[in-house]
């Protein structure tokens, strides 16, 4: 029984149209004409496995992947190929730790059967116990050669330290797969599923939205709604305070790897996020510079910063590369040198010119691209942020100056 769209917003300097539906959801749209054969979809509602209990939580983790490879409604997940067979679609479900969501894509002419995947991974999961047997027996394989891969090991150490050895970030083992249970991974999913009044929906590219109405009535604004109000919660994984340093030893070959993550509080505005990101730009143009050219010590090193605001308002840097064991040390020495310098002098006038030249450029190109417009709504959207503030980044750039950088890199 359809639905029906109850307001129609326009915001007519992006473009973008953001409609109520009548069952509480949300759909931002922004057609556009950069690919006459591409339209992107997804959708977000608050929750995820931050709401399932310890006790049930790697059920939770895996259910959206078991859904997955279970398939919708009548189909198996090999029957829906066969079905498919011929068009140009796509979607899939998605359990994060503070959401839940679903995303996809298609051509316009198969923009109906997208619409109709989205409605039955919504409201007919399917079971299936032979496709999560063959699931477990290919993760047994996977787990009992992770082990042995230096490179496994070393990105699973760093995520178990950033997190104090939190049991939601350690590494996926042979218990963990024995205490997924197929029935509560689906309990959980259709709950999770079961009110799409919390959800915004974005679609970019080539339609029409006058010609998506009745689609979006049948198929969105049809989707099942319980009314319940509720968000994610803080589960309590904290990074480490202070300096903490661990090695991994691990391999055969003279090969190493060094990361440095600075982690702190962070107040979390656009302004911020924009000058930490420029920040770390600066600081990688620095670095190649020092530890790849001058010194030869690194094919690549790369320097990336970013603010969260959920659950907690916090700030990430990482900077990472890779080098001969022997001069791991050196080199990070160096990397340190870098920082200290941009903290104490600022960037150099050449390096802040260049970083900005970049990032014009980068937005010219992005601003053609559809999945810079899903991307871009989806967080100014989340963030509560006003849509039109997208089309201000060229002020944040001309603002940007070697001292706010030199501050940001003392800061962070």
């Amino acid at each position: 029984v359809p639905g029906s769209v109850v307001e129609r917003e326009e915001i007519s300097e992006l473009g973008v149209e953001v409609w109520s539906l009548s069952n509480g959801a949300r759909l931002i749209l922004k057609p556009t004409d950069f690919k006459d054969d591409e339209v992107l979809f997804n959708g977000r509602s608050p929750g995820g496995t931050s709401l399932a209990g310890d006790d049930v939580y790697e059920s939770a983790a895996w259910a959206a992947t078991l859904v997955s490879i279970g398939g919708v409604g009548e189909f198996s997940a090999v029957d829906l190929q066969k079905k498919l067979a011929g068009k140009a679609v796509s979607v899939g479900p998605s359990i994060g730790e503070l959401s839940e969501g679903i995303s996809g894509s298609a051509s316009p002419k198969d923009l109906e059967t997208m619409f109709q995947l989205v409605y039955l991974y919504f409201t007919a999961p399917r079971k299936d116990e032979t496709a999560a047997a063959a699931f477990s027996s290919r993760m047994r394989t996977v787990l009992a050669n992770r082990g042995a891969n230096p490179e496994a090991v070393y990105s699973d150490t760093v995520a178990a330290v950033m997190s104090q050895y939190h049991p939601r970030r350690l590494p996926p083992t042979e218990d963990m797969l024995d205490s997924i249970d197929l029935d509560t991974a689906l309990e959980f999913y259709r709950d999770r599923f079961a009110d799409a009044g919390d959800f915004t929906f974005t679609l970019v590219g080539a339609f029409e939205p006058d010609d998506l109405l009745p689609l979006v009535e049948r198929y969105l604004a049809s989707l099942p709604t319980t009314g319940r109000d509720e968000t994610w919660q803080d589960v309590g994984i904290e990074p480490p305070t202070g300096v903490v340093q661990r090695t991994v030893q691990k391999g055969l070959e003279p090969k190493g790897r060094q990361t440095l993550l600075f982690t702190g509080d962070f107040d979390f505005n656009r302004e911020n996020r924009y000058t930490l990101q420029s920040m770390t730009e600066v600081l990688r143009n620095m670095l190649r510079e020092s530890l790849r050219e001058d010194l030869g010590g690194t094919y690549g090193v790369g320097a990336f910063g970013s603010g969260s605001r959920e659950p907690r308002e916090r700030y990430s840097v990482r900077i990472a590369f890779g080098a001969d064991p022997e001069r791991l040390v050196e080199l990070t020495d160096a990397a340190f040198a870098a920082i200290d310098s941009l903290s104490e002098h600022g960037a150099s006038e050449e390096n802040l010119a260049k970083v900005k030249e970049t990032q014009r450029r980068q937005r010219e190109t992005d601003l053609k691209e559809n999945s810079f417009w899903m991307s871009v709504l989806n967080v100014y959207d989340r963030n509560d942020e006003d849509l039109r503030l997208i089309l201000d980044y060229d002020r944040l750039v001309e603002g940007l100056t070697a001292e706010a950088i030199g501050e940001a890199a003392a800061l962070y």
